[in-house]
């Protein structure tokens, strides 16, 4: 993921907003490489899209492996270590919608699953891009989220009689609830993206 050295312009100036510094949460994910590790799990029976796609993504921070039978990779713990499965036309439609499912129901996390009938080297690259965007989408906005729940500025004992809106209504569940649904439709998964629109959230809120 792409690491915003440079923020919007007017975050320099950002007062405190919401009971949040604003210019210390930037700072600190301006700081933050959000180089995510990916694990890639393949299902095919030739190694050779494997080494393809290694070829053309080149990054340290992928893991590519390649199983040839459903079994052996979930005694191994594919539901739990995988980010991408990749189901290709070498097993039947059946058993790769069957297997997708079974994913699904062993886990909590966000797997994504590409299941491509007659592709392409280009077509599953850009199949996969596609994924790992995603998965960064949701990674980065959960951090984001993590990282103002964190920030949240309690008021002095002085000021408590005056503490916001959203200091008095919202306990951290809620405001993580609040804060997540709103911010879900962010195209843009990087972070001074994410963080501009969580101020304007919250700035409605107050």
């Amino acid at each position: 993921m792409k690491n915003p050295k440079t923020l919007n312009p007017d975050s320099q100036h950002r007062p405190i907003v919401g009971g949040f510094n604003w210019e210390e949460i930037e700072e600190k994910f301006s700081t933050n490489s959000f180089l995510f590790e990916r694990e890639i799990v393949f299902f095919s029976h030739s190694e050779d899209v494997v080494d393809q796609c290694t070829v053309d993504f080149n990054s340290s921070n992928l893991t590519f492996k390649v199983y040839s039978d459903f079994n052996s990779a979930l005694k191994e713990g594919v539901s739990i270590t995988a980010d991408i499965v990749v189901l290709l036309d070498s097993f039947a439609s059946a058993s790769r919608a069957n297997f997708a499912k079974l994913l699904q129901k062993r886990t909590t996390r966000n797997i994504q699953v590409i299941i491509l009938d007659n592709y392409s080297i280009a077509e599953l690259v850009v199949a996969i891009q596609e994924s790992l965007s995603k998965l960064n989408q949701v990674e980065t906005r959960g951090l984001v989220v993590d990282k103002i729940i964190k920030s949240r500025i309690a008021p002095e004992v002085s000021e408590q009689k005056n503490s916001t809106r959203l200091e008095k209504i919202m306990d951290e569940t809620d405001f993580r609830d609040l804060l997540n649904r709103e911010l879900s439709g962010t195209d843009n998964f990087a972070p001074e993206k994410i963080l501009e629109k969580a101020i304007e959230v919250i700035k409605k809120i107050n």
